[in-house]
């Protein structure tokens, strides 16, 4: 069969996909809607501090500078191009808190490859790689944070999410670490994989685990971590819903990892709320009160995000496009895989 037949039977079910999703989210967005009284909202909007807002947009910056040099070293991009990566890295994180699904990933990859002709195998192990890290943190966080707000989590859940922070730490390792990459790239070429796509994977595993940097991403990792955990503590209490940071951080990271569930909603309305609820109410939150509370942060965190992810892409617009890159029949074939 050949690869167009193969894309136009796969675009059917991929549409099927798309649309259930979204009939879902909408289902989800609709039910919290219900479940939300207008009034309480409305006063809860009411009490807004809008100096507290203004400050969180600060961490949030930061949060996104931290993402984009963890970007940077894993891409092996060069100083020079840090405002060009930034402005790639908001954009991307625009296109995740509107669409649903991996769009901020596709978008990172068609973006770095558009901008700073970064092969598209490079640019989607970065993605996967920045993922990795963000689930790894984001579990141990949790687990950490968890007693420390009062949440007593089953045994099963911790000695689970300790084991998967363990695998996927042994995992990078493996990957940065020489001797272990080495032995990964000769284990798989001896896999029966067609050249077209045991070439670039084997380029992209040496250049992702290249370097001495293992260190700095996982420094950066956490930077953004405590960089978004103040900038919902800052976002909690400008609706004077004050949280400790600690509780912040333990219901942010549930609602973060929630994330990755395939059904969201657009704009992350609906969807997001229900996330939020989950890691509220573990804190002892009455489920009506965490939906108020967690759509009132979630509008509150679109005003402060979507302006500097608007910047991003309005850099790029105004930035001169890097010379059209050709494509070799090599990274024609792993874009379709």
């Amino acid at each position: 069969m050949t690869p167009s037949r193969d894309r136009v039977r796969r675009q059917p079910r991929r549409l099927l996909r798309f649309g259930a999703a979204v009939l879902v989210a909408f289902a989800v967005l609709f039910l919290v809607l219900r479940a939300i009284r207008p009034t309480e909202l409305h006063a809860t909007l009411a009490e807004v501090s809008p100096e507290l807002v203004i400050i969180a947009a600060v961490p949030a910056f930061v949060f996104i500078c931290a993402r984009a040099w963890r970007y940077r070293l894993l891409i092996g991009a060069g100083p020079h191009h840090n405002g060009t990566i930034l402005a790639i890295t908001l954009g991307s994180w625009g296109a995740s808190l509107i669409l649903p699904g991996p769009t901020g990933d596709a978008a990172f990859v068609w973006l770095a490859r558009q901008r700073l002709g970064t092969p598209v195998a490079v640019a989607a192990g970065a993605a996967v790689l920045s993922r990795l890290l963000d689930v790894a943190s984001l579990l141990l966080i949790a687990l950490a944070a968890a007693p420390l707000a009062g949440v007593l989590l089953p045994h099963l859940v911790l000695a689970g999410g300790a084991a998967l922070s363990v695998l996927i730490a042994a995992a990078l390792v493996a990957l940065f670490a020489g001797r272990s990459r080495r032995a990964l790239v000769a284990w798989l070429s001896k896999l029966p994989l067609p050249s077209a796509i045991g070439q670039p994977l084997h380029a992209a595993i040496e250049e992702l685990g290249s370097g001495y940097q293992p260190l700095t991403l996982v420094v950066l990792t956490l930077a953004a971590r405590l960089a978004t955990g103040l900038q919902y503590f800052l976002l909690f209490a400008a609706i004077d819903q004050p949280l400790s940071i600690v509780q912040v951080w333990f219901a942010l990271s549930v609602r973060t990892l929630l994330l990755a569930v395939p059904v969201q909603g657009l704009g992350g309305l609906g969807t997001t709320q229900v996330w939020w609820t989950v890691g509220l109410t573990l804190l002892g939150w009455p489920a009506d009160v965490a939906l108020t509370t967690s759509l009132a942060v979630h509008l509150l965190d679109l005003c402060v995000s979507l302006p500097q992810a608007a910047a991003g892409w309005m850099i790029l617009a105004i930035r001169r496009a890097a010379p059209p890159v050709k494509t070799s029949p090599v990274e024609r074939a792993a874009q379709r895989l």
